[in-house]
C-alpha cells in the first residue's frame, strides 16, 4: 500500500514539474506574407525545387499583393504540338507565402511542403 501511494505521489510531481517546465511564450507560427519588393526569380527558384521540376517562370509581381499563387499545369504535349492526354484533368498547384521570425517561406499548399526563400524579404499580410 505505502509502495503504491508512493508511485501515485512520484507521477504527480513529475506531472507537475513537466507542466511548469513549459515556457509562458507560445512558439511564433508562420503567418501570410507578402514581398516588400519585386523578387520573381528567387521564388521562382524555390517553387521550382518544391515541384521537383525545371525552373519556371512567374510575373514579377508575385506575392505583392496576394500571399497565394496558383500555377496551372502545361498540358503535355507531342512532338507535333498537339495534347497527349487531350483534357487536362490534373488539378493546378498552389503556394503560399509565409513569414516567422522575419524569415519568409514558400509553402505548396498540398503537400504543406515548405521551403526557405532567401535574398528577400517579406512582411505580415494582415
Amino acid at each position: 500500500m505505502q509502495m503504491r501511494l508512493l508511485i501515485i505521489t512520484a507521477i504527480i510531481m513529475c506531472t507537475l514539474t513537466g507542466c511548469s517546465a513549459q515556457s509562458s511564450e507560445s512558439t511564433p507560427k508562420l503567418q501570410h506574407a507578402l514581398l516588400v519588393e519585386p523578387n520573381s526569380e528567387a521564388v521562382a527558384e524555390v517553387i521550382a525545387l518544391l515541384l521537383h521540376s525545371q525552373q519556371i517562370q512567374l510575373a514579377d509581381d508575385v506575392f505583392l499583393t496576394s500571399s497565394t499563387v496558383t500555377l496551372d499545369k502545361l498540358n503535355q504535349k507531342d512532338t507535333l504540338g498537339n495534347p497527349i492526354m487531350g483534357k487536362q484533368l490534373n488539378m493546378p498547384d498552389q503556394f503560399e507565402l509565409m513569414i516567422k521570425n522575419e524569415q519568409c517561406f514558400v509553402r505548396h499548399l498540398d503537400s504543406k511542403a515548405t521551403k526557405v526563400i532567401n535574398d528577400v524579404n517579406c512582411r505580415v499580410n494582415n
